[in-house]
């Protein structure tokens, strides 16, 4: 079903700010952008692939009192969609790397993947690599440095045979792009503060509460 959306582009609130394209409205779609991709990612399992500016548009609501400002988010002919197993895996990757447990972050990747080559050493070193990128990164935090993340991981997967999934790499780039745009609308506005909420609640969902990290005994 195709229908007519009217409206903006995004890219006319990042960049500028003016009578029409007020702070208010730009840290407003900020929020309002940055909730919807955790919610894809989080809770939904079902995320926009081809997400870019040129594919949000921006308008008024007029059916609800105060016509409070809203993003559509089109050209979804390109989505991911995990099922429960593989969605689980997921949440407690991202999950692992945004509470900066570097380690079982990249002992999940390696128990998710369909297939690895490496060695029991190259597994430990892998993650003992991406232990390291959280430690190193002590100022910032996954959501904030996405892109840094993706290239060191990426990386150490090559350099150790490790095979990454991709719905990993499609949904950190969703968290990459969505972070960027929201670092331009809002500068100042804390990510973790809307990111950690999503997590707690994916957690919960998939009954992964106060589940001990892994180690690699358990991986082989």
């Amino acid at each position: 079903v195709e229908r007519f959306v009217g409206g903006e582009p995004m890219l006319n609130f990042v960049r500028r700010e003016d009578g029409e394209h007020s702070r208010e409205d730009r840290e407003e779609l900020a929020r309002i952008g940055l909730e919807t991709v955790m919610k894809m990612i989080f809770l939904h399992d079902f995320i926009h692939a081809d997400l870019h500016p040129g594919n949000m548009i921006v308008d008024r609501n007029r059916s609800v009192r105060g016509s409070p400002i809203r993003i559509t988010m089109i050209d979804c002919g390109l989505t991911v969609e995990l099922g429960e197993r593989d969605h689980m895996n997921l949440v407690k990757i991202l999950g692992s790397l945004i509470k900066r447990d570097g380690y079982a972050a990249g002992a999940l990747m390696v128990d998710a993947a369909k297939k690895c080559q490496g060695s029991e050493l190259d597994v430990e070193l892998f993650c003992r690599g991406i232990e390291k990128i959280c430690i190193d990164d002590e100022d910032n935090n996954f959501l904030e440095s996405v892109g840094d993340y993706i290239s060191d991981i990426c990386y150490l997967a090559c350099r150790h045979r490790v095979k990454l999934e991709a719905a990993f790499i499609n949904a950190a780039l969703a968290c990459e792009i969505m972070e960027g745009l929201a670092a331009s609308l809002y500068p100042s506005m804390e990510v973790q503060s809307v990111a950690l909420p999503m997590v707690l609640k994916a957690e919960m969902m998939h009954g992964l509460k106060n589940l001990p990290s892994p180690r690699l005994g358990g991986l082989w």
